[in-house]
């Protein structure tokens, strides 16, 4: 009985007992990561975006006095060539294609037959422009000229296409004011 009274008094008067802290640990870092998920997701709203997109058709929102057939413009630059294709998005689709060549004498022929695209279709006013990866730079800004702007000497549209939105002095002077490149890889 001795011997068990000195054990006693060893461990009441040894060292302090060490308490394993980690299971209380463990809870309250669950209970942290629990508390941040839910402050998180109390304050999560829905916010409903649209994406900006450019695209040939044109709104028939704004005017319901509009044609409901849309004309698609495409044209396609090579090192010698220049091909505008036109067609409709509705059946029938009368597709017709001009080839004109990449010379100064042929970029004024496209532009002219532009002019006369844009006569017989007022609302549209965007087209999709697709040059070739060897076009060299001068060619494609020669197009693009072309394109956008209207030369002095040309016949003036008709009056119902608006050439300026809202007295926009960069778009009085526009043939096809929105052109978009199609084959940029991002």
């Amino acid at each position: 009985m001795a011997r068990r009274k000195r054990r006693l008094k060893q461990t009441s008067d040894g060292p302090p007992i060490d308490l394993n802290v980690m299971p209380f640990i463990d809870v309250f870092s669950l209970l942290t990561t629990f508390l941040l998920f839910v402050a998180v997701f109390t304050h999560i709203g829905i916010l409903e975006v649209q994406v900006p997109f450019l695209s040939n058709q044109v709104d028939k929102s704004d005017d319901k006095d509009q044609p409901d057939r849309v004309i698609t413009i495409h044209i396609m630059l090579d090192n010698d060539t220049i091909e505008v294709e036109s067609f409709y998005l509705d059946p029938p689709t009368n597709k017709q294609v001009k080839t004109f060549k990449m010379v100064p004498r042929g970029i004024a022929n496209m532009h002219a037959y532009l002019i006369e695209l844009r006569g017989d279709h007022p609302a549209t006013d965007k087209l999709s422009l697709f040059p070739s990866d060897d076009v060299d730079y001068d060619s494609v800004i020669a197009v693009l000229d072309a394109i956008k702007f209207m030369k002095r000497t040309d016949p003036p549209l008709p009056q119902s296409i608006k050439v300026s939105e809202e007295g926009d002095p960069s778009q009085q002077n526009s043939l096809y004011p929105k052109v978009i490149m199609g084959n940029i890889l991002f």
